[in-house]
């Protein structure tokens, strides 16, 4: 057996040699700060060899890593990592006040393994240098709320607002496939902002994108700070290298990105539109950075073969059964990335893009003309031939009605120019009736 003297209380006891310096303190009730619970995670639970250093342990792999980030000088030890087969004299990291009061075995903190997703507004400071800052307010809490509640419906939680972007994590209570949700709320949220272009174009003339980086990694996760400011967090290398993989959008022209240990992780699940090597500051060499087009989830995977294929050049999705159309001859789905309006008319079925080419509105609950085989945009009065795509009559608004339209835009001369957007034909979809379905075509 071993003595071990522990400063500055001058506490002795004898110990066994496979045990470390954390493990002696613990058993003898001796107070030391140990953050990662004795994992070799941190520093910790450095202590200074004041004599019989030459009775330690050579330093494992993980205290040599870890010593040379911190600032010591010779004869400091990690505890955790530290046993003894001789006398030992070590002086405990007690330098203040604070360090005996906050003296505990108590883990602070838990590594794990996490998605994390960075999200920033591309063309926000040009967007909002002409606005008051309450409208600016008004709408970044417009925006915040449509992203939290895609983020909360993927089993994500806000870890933190910067600006105009956020963080978000998934994964810290261990839920299952948190990168495949991760990834999900990534390109829902891109949906989003779609969706509220057409009102920021509206109400300010010009809109703006979001870019979304996404990484799976370790990190820390648990309470930082104190009293009522206290919050839950993740911290570590793997929360910087998310922030580089999200600016890597901009170089690239991108919206989501995701890391290749994210991807490796869940490749078979995701559809990748690119995919480039390049340089991210902090990391040495290039890495590799995957953009994703889409994504199905690993528990939908099966069901996903009985409902797609791919045949004649386009991937082909069921949408719905015949009779269906009976009682709701409008219905929307999402085939592939494309949102698509499936309609019954004249006893058939078409298929056009669910978004109109004017302000990217929703067609659905538009007229149905079958004897002229017309969809009218219930938003703004044009008309569209739902065979062809083709425009009928664009922006068929009564003087009276363009009339009103400028004077509710006059004060943003930008806006006014939605009036003015030249014809464009909607995009149409190919049909096939199969086994009592009706099948959707996209190219």
């Amino acid at each position: 057996m071993a003595k071990v003297t522990f400063l500055p209380d001058n506490s002795s006891c004898e110990a066994s040699s496979d045990l470390t310096l954390l493990e002696i303190a613990k058993i003898n009730d001796i107070p030391h700060v140990s953050a990662c619970g004795g994992e070799g995670n941190c520093t910790t639970c450095r202590l200074l060899i004041l004599e019989g250093i030459e009775n330690c342990t050579p330093e494992t792999k993980k205290e040599k890593i870890l010593i040379e980030k911190a600032h010591t000088t010779k004869g400091f030890r990690l505890a955790c990592q530290t046993k003894i087969d001789g006398d030992v004299t070590a002086r405990r990291l007690v330098l203040d006040a604070d360090d005996i009061k906050d003296m505990s075995f108590d883990r602070q903190g838990e590594t794990k393994k996490i998605a994390i997703l960075f999200s920033d507004i591309r063309g926000f400071t040009p967007f909002s240098e002409k606005l008051t800052p309450y409208d600016v307010i008004f709408i970044l809490n417009r925006y915040f709320k449509r992203m939290v509640k895609v983020i909360e419906n993927n089993g994500g939680r806000v870890d933190n607002y910067i600006g105009d972007g956020l963080i978000a994590i998934f994964g810290i209570k261990n839920e299952k496939n948190a990168p495949e949700y991760a990834v999900k709320a990534g390109l829902e949220m891109c949906e989003e902002i779609d969706d509220m272009k057409p009102y920021l174009k509206t109400m300010y003339g010009k809109d703006f994108d979001i870019g979304i980086g996404i990484h799976w990694g370790e990190a820390v996760v648990g309470d930082i700070g104190s009293g009522e400011s206290k919050r839950f967090t993740a911290i570590g290398d793997s929360m910087n290298f998310a922030s580089r993989v999200e600016s890597a959008n901009k170089q690239f022209k991108s919206r989501v990105l995701v890391s290749d240990e994210l991807y490796q992780e869940i490749k078979e699940t995701l559809i990748i539109k690119d995919y480039m090597r390049t340089m991210v500051p902090g990391i040495d060499g290039r890495v590799t950075l995957h953009e994703v087009e889409q994504i199905n989830l690993s528990k939908d995977l099966e069901k996903l073969e009985k409902i797609q294929k791919t045949e004649g050049g386009y991937n082909w999705q069921k949408c719905g059964t015949i009779e269906s159309y009976d009682k709701n001859p409008q219905q929307v789905f999402k085939v592939y990335r494309e949102s698509v309006l499936v309609i019954k008319a004249e006893g058939k079925f078409f298929a056009i893009d669910e978004k109109c080419p004017h302000m990217n509105l929703s067609m659905k609950g538009g007229i149905i003309d079958s004897k002229s085989g017309s969809i009218n945009c219930a938003w703004h009065n044009t008309t569209f031939c739902y065979k062809t795509g083709k425009v009928k009559e664009w922006l068929a608004l009564s003087k009276s009605q363009k009339f009103m339209a400028k004077i509710f835009l006059k004060s943003n001369k930008q806006a006014e120019g939605v009036l003015d957007i030249e014809p464009t034909d909607i995009k149409v979809y190919p049909i096939q009736e199969l086994d009592n379905h009706i099948w959707v075509g996209v190219s």
